[in-house]
């Protein structure tokens, strides 16, 4: 008799700490994913449903087993708030991360860009002989745009993720200044 109320209780240990880490983790996961503004309250409720009979129903029956239930329940609840609010952290962490890695990838290709689009006065003859300022940095227009080369290079070799914002800017930097030089060859040639 004691062993099948022992397995009993134990049975319902196991229904009151599942039902209630799942429907936190449905509770705060889930309605993000949904778009739903009701469906927060409904797995509560559908929650509660499930939990608070077996409480109940045990108190009426044997009030410290039922108490053991309700710690259970309580315990269960905060384990798994802060579980999720972990994986939350993480999960927010990580699209950040995502999402900084792609600006910066970004930001490379414009980089590249923009030293691909140099490296053709610098390689081509025929562009070296066309447009002589472009190599030539006593002129002020292409001083600046190898200034700007020398520190978007700087701030990529050493990223951070505080240094985005600053790379960002000497590419921009450095894609007005190619542009600048251009323009002064251009006018030159």
């Amino acid at each position: 008799m004691v062993l099948t109320a022992l397995a009993g209780f134990a049975l319902l240990a196991v229904l009151v700490v599942v039902t209630t880490a799942a429907t936190v983790w449905l509770a705060k996961v889930r309605p993000a994913l949904e778009h739903d503004p009701d469906t927060q309250f409904w797995y509560i409720f559908a929650g509660l449903c499930v939990l608070l009979p077996a409480i109940l129903i045990t108190v009426a029956l044997n009030r410290w087993a039922g108490a053991a239930l309700a710690l259970l329940a309580a315990g269960a609840w905060w384990w798994s708030n802060r579980v999720v609010a972990v994986r939350q952290t993480l999960q927010a962490d990580a699209a950040a991360r995502r999402k900084s890695d792609a600006e910066r990838q970004a930001l490379y290709a414009r980089h590249n860009s923009v030293l691909a689009r140099w490296g053709r006065y610098e390689l081509d003859p025929a562009r070296s002989i066309d447009f002589p300022a472009m190599t030539d940095v006593r002129v002020p227009e292409t001083s600046a745009l190898v200034k700007a080369m020398a520190q978007a290079e700087q701030l990529r070799r050493h990223p951070g993720a505080d240094r985005t914002a600053e790379y960002r800017t000497a590419v921009a930097v450095l894609e007005g200044a190619l542009r600048a030089a251009e323009e002064s060859a251009a006018r030159q040639g």
